[in-house]
């Protein structure tokens, strides 16, 4: 597989109980009680369009003092917004934001299942779509195996550095000069022999990325492995997903990773347009 990957939910986890909590062994003895109040605050607010200090505190079963504290942590980070000179409380943009992202995540998801099967078919290699994540990382959520014995094992549940992955660079040729300056504040770890492991060097390979429209990695983050990647865009031009294909180095050589960043081009094309037709839809229900 090519470098950056995601996070998966490990299976066997107790599912959620009502009202979401989740019950173990010690029916949930152990449980953080704060946690359970701010998560108890969040519904209130939710469910009040009138909610203040005073009914949150009451819903909580909490001192007044205590649940404006909780309040004001959870308003300094954007999850709660309290409304100027009538002591309201709404639910902040941050947890607005998180939600709107979850929606996205399965908008792409659903739009791009059929038209990776599609790309590996024609490739014949491993497909994988990573989406941009809460943080500003990319997170893998979905991946269709190529048909050979030899082929990248399942790496779904990981992450690897941005600047050794073929994804991670279609991620990094969209950061404006702060954000990669930034990036480029922390050393560039050499996986392999083959990494880039300077700035000037990532620089120029960003560049050749916008230019060209898809980033690739050459046995960068794992000797023998390679991986040709493109962006999938949102209506606003956003960075929402990358799209990539990978395999070993003697089958993905130079012919056939240009063979492939044009399926990938076509490929990512009807993503966004399935996309398009699915944001309409969902405005319209």
């Amino acid at each position: 597989m090519d470098g950056t990957e995601g996070r998966t939910r490990p299976s066997g986890l107790p599912g959620p109980g009502p009202r979401g909590r989740t019950k173990t062994g010690d029916e949930g003895a152990k449980l953080n009680q704060s946690v359970r109040k701010a998560i108890t605050l969040l519904r209130a607010t939710a469910d009040d369009d009138r909610a203040n200090v005073s009914s949150l505190a009451r819903a909580a079963g909490l001192p007044r003092a205590t649940a404006l504290r909780m309040i004001q942590t959870l308003e300094q980070e954007g999850f709660l917004l309290r409304v100027a000179g009538d002591d309201r409380v709404l639910l902040g943009p941050e947890l607005l934001r998180l939600a709107r992202n979850t929606d996205e995540g399965l908008l792409l998801l659903e739009a791009a299942r059929p038209v990776i099967g599609e790309l590996v078919a024609a490739v014949r290699e491993t497909g994988t779509l990573s989406v941009v994540a809460p943080d500003g990382g990319l997170d893998l959520v979905h991946q269709v195996d190529a048909p050979h014995h030899l082929r990248p094992r399942s790496w779904v549940g990981q992450r690897f550095p941005l600047h050794a992955s073929a994804s991670g660079k279609v991620l990094l040729a969209t950061f404006d000069e702060e954000q990669l300056e930034r990036f480029l504040g922390e050393p560039l770890v050499r996986l392999t022999p083959s990494t880039i492991a300077t700035a000037g060097e990532l620089r120029a390979d960003l560049g050749r990325v916008r230019e060209q429209g898809h980033a690739l990695s050459v046995d960068e983050a794992e000797e023998g492995l390679s991986g040709v990647a493109t962006g999938i865009h949102g209506a606003a031009d956003e960075l929402v997903g990358v799209l990539t294909v990978s395999g070993p180095t003697q089958r993905l050589d130079g012919r056939r990773a240009r063979h492939a960043a044009d399926h990938l081009a076509r490929a990512a094309g009807r993503i966004e347009s399935a996309l398009h037709r699915r944001r309409e839809h969902a405005r319209a229900l």
